[in-house]
């Protein structure tokens, strides 16, 4: 009884469909104002080398030897300085504060503070994710409301290295 009554269902809406195509209901289908793009706003290599120069300058004044690195909203590594005796190891570091700040859309200090509150099942899977880190010294760049990217310092301690990556947002009006 339920199948006969579904194939009659079945029957009635594709004979429905057929005289609306039919009937020109097709071409105002068609013709929808269906959005299927949208502007978003990227990070100029200008302002990430103006960042890099602030944040150098930040890192000389604190006397730490630090990498910044800057990536664009869509994960593309816009610029990236190690200062001259800067641990080699800072390099990924700094490349991961930045990449995790633009793609999380938060500084890094502030996802180690929520996650450790949290199981540590969810810390560990956001962990197994490459490329992200919960150390502090990863900010995002917001620009007009919209994350436009990431820079991330590395050499300091964490509040040092935070406060190298806001020198760098301050060189484009952060």
């Amino acid at each position: 009884m339920i199948r006969a009554c579904f194939r009659s269902f079945v029957m009635f809406i594709s004979i429905a469909i057929g005289f609306m195509l039919a009937g020109g209901a097709s071409s105002a289908v068609a013709q929808s104002s269906l959005q299927t793009t949208y502007t978003k706003q990227t990070l100029t290599l200008d302002a990430a080398n103006a960042m890099l120069a602030a944040a150098v300058v930040k890192s000389t004044e604190l006397g730490v030897l630090s990498v910044v690195a800057v990536y664009d909203e869509g994960e593309i590594l816009k610029a990236v300085a190690t200062m001259d005796g800067a641990r080699y190891t800072g390099i990924q570091f700094a490349l991961d504060k930045a990449w995790t700040a633009a793609r999380r859309q938060a500084p890094t200090q502030d996802l180690a503070d929520n996650f450790a509150t949290l199981p540590e099942s969810a810390l560990i899977g956001f962990l197994k994710q490459p490329r992200m880190t919960l150390l502090g010294g990863g900010l995002p760049v917001i620009v007009n409301g919209q994350v436009v990217g990431g820079i991330g310092s590395s050499g300091g301690t964490i509040p040092q290295d935070t406060e190298v990556a806001k020198a760098g947002l301050a060189a484009i009006g952060q």
